[in-house]
């Protein structure tokens, strides 16, 4: 992994690289070992504290598993770490609940089996503490998502379920409240999907969570810790035509460069792009930005694979007893969007699992994908495109004062240095993926500039900038934000 630069004010101005291609190009990494089916959510982390990023697999019809990473080599060691459930696993999110600098996983179960906290034990082993802090919950476990909703500086944990009403809890000090009822966050309706976002740039996270089986999506506004759902006011409560049509995943990225962060849903039916409009509502862009299709799309993830700056949109889907029912890969092209999916992804597809990550810290976004048909397999591609634009990303690890990652939804934006003109920019992961949160760098582009700026938003303010010169590869930084 590159090592973590120290970064001044002053800088040196470089020679700017050439344009990046959006021409994908992508090789499978250990085909042998990430072939078994049944793949469904897919968390990335690093999990052992050595630097690296390890990736967490759940699955149907066999053992989960936990891939351990070594210098872009992985090896399986979920038994070994105490965490290969052979339970079709449907949620997995990683999250330092405790504070303890090392992360901890909570796994979410669909056939009654109550659901796992797995407590980080820092000795490449973990431990299931879900009963004893009550948060051992049952149902069709969806998205989880380890939050600070109450910006108090511990993390708060989110559950979906798709047959109950959705469930909050307040983390106060490593110990958990249900909030549910009094946060007003139990949204009773058929969730899948959902993602954590600042909509109003009020300071706090609001919630957006995709409904299945004809129900209307939610839109929930914090205000102060009780949440109002305002889905119809701001336009994303998609009314549906009959109970075969609903959401399912979600995902957000400022796709359109405007400095505000937009909403994408994939849908049974026609999925959507959501503009957001100022902080006031969302507009429907879906037709102008040229990725209106219909089918069974599963799972949205928003990631730059070319480095111009723009989000690129990879939409998996999935209908049952058909085999590589194709997926896209949307090139963002500033006006619109193209699809651009290569034949080695359309015959290595995903039905549910899509992670963005540049798990080898080279400057590229990889891409890990899951499949639950007979035939499918947990692939991971490595991002292969020239050398010359893989230098033109950060990997941003945005950290509290006492270096813990504790700010999931944090915004992180590049400039042009000395200007307000926007680069690129990226969240700190709440959610997604299909029911899936990773803990791991943001990865944001600086295209063709020689220097940027880059700045951190959380809580609702600004609170920390650096000035960057562009190394010859790519550079891991760290932004320490001040309680």
């Amino acid at each position: 992994m590159p090592r973590v630069v120290l970064v001044s004010l002053a800088f040196v101005l470089a020679a700017a690289a050439p344009k990046p291609s959006f021409e994908p190009s992508f090789e499978l990494v250990q085909p042998e070992l990430f072939s078994a089916p049944g793949g469904q959510p897919n968390a990335w982390a690093d999990f052992d504290g050595d630097g690296q990023l390890d990736e967490f697999v759940g699955f149907r019809g066999r053992p989960n598993r936990l891939y351990r990473q070594d210098h872009g080599r992985f090896e399986d060691v979920a038994a070994k770490a105490g965490v290969a459930d052979n339970v079709e696993t449907r949620a997995a999110a990683g999250g330092d609940y405790d504070a303890d600098g090392r992360v901890d996983l909570y796994v979410g179960f669909i056939d009654g089996t109550p659901n796992k906290l797995y407590h980080n034990d820092g000795a490449s082993h973990f431990t299931d503490v879900a009963a004893a802090l009550g948060v051992n919950l049952t149902g069709i476990s969806r998205q989880v998502s380890w939050i600070d909703y109450d910006n108090d500086g511990d993390l708060d944990l989110f559950i979906a379920f798709r047959d109950k009403p959705n469930r909050l809890f307040r983390n106060d000090g490593g110990t958990f409240t249900d909030v549910t009822t009094a946060s007003g966050i139990g949204d009773p309706r058929k969730t899948v999907g959902a993602v954590w976002f600042d909509i109003d740039g009020d300071g706090d996270l609001d919630l957006f969570v995709a409904n299945q089986n004809g129900d209307t999506n939610g839109l929930f506004r914090n205000d102060e810790g009780r949440f109002v759902d305002v889905a119809r006011e701001w336009g994303v409560e998609a009314p549906r035509a009959s109970e075969e049509f609903g959401g399912v995943g979600a995902t957000v990225a400022d796709f359109d460069r405007d400095g505000r962060f937009d909403l994408f849903v994939a849908n049974y039916g026609p999925s959507a792009l959501y503009r957001n409009d100022n902080g006031r509502r969302f507009v429907d862009v879906t037709k102008a930005a040229g990725l209106l299709f219909e089918g069974h799309a599963t799972t949205p993830s928003w990631g730059d694979y070319d480095n111009d700056g723009l989000p690129d949109l990879y939409v998996a889907k999935f209908l049952v007893n058909v085999t590589h029912y194709r997926d896209h890969l949307f090139h963002n092209g500033g006006t619109a969007f193209h699809d651009v999916l290569t034949p080695m992804l359309d015959q290595h597809d995903a039905s549910h699992g899509v992670q963005w990550v540049d798990f080898d810290g080279d400057g590229r976004l990889d891409l890990a994908l899951t499949n639950n048909d007979p035939g499918g397999g947990h692939y991971l591609f490595r991002n292969t495109m020239p050398a010359s634009s893989a230098r033109r990303a950060l990997l941003v690890d945005v950290v509290d004062a006492k270096g813990r990652r504790s700010l999931p939804g944090a915004e992180v934006r590049v400039y042009a240095a000395g200007t307000r003109r926007l680069i690129s920019s990226g969240l700190v992961d709440t959610g997604g993926g299909y029911c899936s949160q990773n803990v791991m760098p943001v990865h944001v582009a600086t295209a063709d500039a020689s220097h940027v700026d880059i700045e951190v938003r959380a809580r609702g303010k600004i609170t920390a900038r650096k000035a960057l010169r562009i190394a010859d590869r790519g550079m891991r930084i760290e932004m320490r934000i001040p309680q």
